[in-house]
């Protein structure tokens, strides 16, 4: 392998990482550049029928084809997508300034290509390849040429010599004119003249027409100069070859006045919306500002609550008295008088049933039941001072004085 193609394969190896099959599209394209040595890959910016943009690998140069016995390049870019092979390639005819495209069935005006093998692709990839798709294009294209050479505006046809052999690759896409459109022979072979005078014109490229549909002289093996009858046709037929070209370029303008329209629509429509996009932004980063000072706060809940309980493991569980009291020192100590009260009040309950069983006898029973009457009945004229001393409507005041006391 020469230096300049380790150069290229090494290129090419940084540049396919961004494809979804590499391993496709590095093979593919290896043989395609191995096969045809006047194809070259680049990267470039491919924009979309839709206006979007995206960087693609192209492979730009000529194709040789061999259309009545002579050779020709046909100038073409073929622009890999993304996710080939799964997709087709986009395959353009790039015209030089010298050359027009031809549409037909197979060919756009824009220079598009849609042969078969393209339309079929899809349906069985995993089976197609760039190298067959550049002989299915050379098997088209030397059919039926998709360029033509650009008339030049008042001229006049003039000697051609006999074409010569194909010479080595050009270096560039205007070193090989376009073919002649098929069409164009038969009628004039057999008026030619003996050699043309040291003034004709003598070059290496192969003759063309003026225009597709015209006809032309059809240059003969060894023959020099056209016909004085093959000149006079031409000229009378100038004219009505001058009204054919201005009636595509008319129509190629209005297509393009058509993409150019639709194109500014997409681009209209892309302005209108910006300001849309702005406001839904700006609802967005308010929105997230809310959610974050909303988190913020359920945060500094949550990290109190788990301080808390934290708090409350470390304190342990609390003692069973502990767990009723009162807010202040008077109200703690109402709650044991009442409490002292009821136990003295069960206290004497079941010493009136010890008595009534026999197991203590009456005079224990008067002393112990005196003793316990007085104590009950200081602890009762306290409980009525501190009631006294608390307001009313004391909502911490949940017990009430009975009905037998007063």
């Amino acid at each position: 392998m020469s230096s300049h193609e380790s150069l290229t394969h090494r290129w090419l190896r940084q540049n396919i990482h961004p494809y979804v099959h590499p391993d496709a599209v590095w093979a593919h394209v290896t043989a395609l550049l191995d096969r045809h040595r006047t194809v070259r890959p680049k990267t470039d910016v491919y924009t979309f029928d839709d206006g979007r943009t995206q960087l693609l690998l192209c492979l730009h140069g000529l194709l040789p084809i061999a259309f009545r016995g002579a050779a020709y390049h046909i100038p073409v870019a073929i622009w890999l997508p993304r996710d080939y092979p799964r997709r087709p390639p986009l395959v353009y005819v790039v015209p030089t300034s010298d050359m027009l495209v031809r549409p037909g069935p197979d060919m756009d005006p824009s220079g598009m290509c849609r042969i078969d093998y393209l339309r079929n692709w899809e349906a069985k990839s995993e089976g197609c390849s760039l190298a067959a798709l550049a002989q299915a294009m050379q098997d088209a294209f030397s059919r039926a040429p998709p360029v033509y050479a650009k008339p030049a505006p008042g001229a006049t046809p003039g000697p051609r010599s006999a074409p010569a052999p194909a010479s080595p690759a050009p270096a560039d896409y205007s070193a090989r004119p376009p073919p002649p459109l098929p069409g164009a022979h038969g009628q004039h072979a057999s008026q030619t003249a003996p050699p043309a005078s040291p003034a004709a014109r003598n070059d290496d490229r192969p003759p063309l027409p003026a225009k597709p549909g015209a006809s032309a002289v059809t240059p003969v093996a060894h023959s020099t100069a056209s016909s004085p009858a093959s000149q006079t046709s031409s000229r009378t037929e100038s004219p009505d070859i001058l009204g054919t070209v201005r009636g595509e370029l008319a129509s190629l303008q209005h297509a393009m006045a058509l993409d150019a329209e639709r194109l500014r629509a997409h681009q209209a429509d892309l302005l209108a919306g910006a300001p849309a996009v702005r406001d839904e932004m700006a609802r967005l980063e308010a929105v997230r500002d809310v959610c974050r000072t909303v988190a913020a706060r359920v945060r500094a809940v949550v990290d109190a609550g788990a301080r808390s309980a934290a708090e409350l493991r470390r304190k342990g569980d609390p003692e069973v008295d502990e767990l009723v009291c009162s807010t202040t020192i008077v109200h703690n100590q109402l709650i044991n008088l009442v409490a002292e009260d009821n136990a003295i009040e069960d206290t004497v309950y079941h010493l009136h049933r010890a008595l009534n069983t026999g197991r203590i006898d009456l005079e224990r029973f008067i002393r112990t039941t005196r003793v316990l009457a007085e104590e009950q009945f200081m602890k009762r004229a306290l409980i009525e001072k501190i009631q006294a001393g608390l307001p009313g409507d004391d909502p911490e005041l949940g017990w009430t004085t009975p009905v037998e006391w007063r």
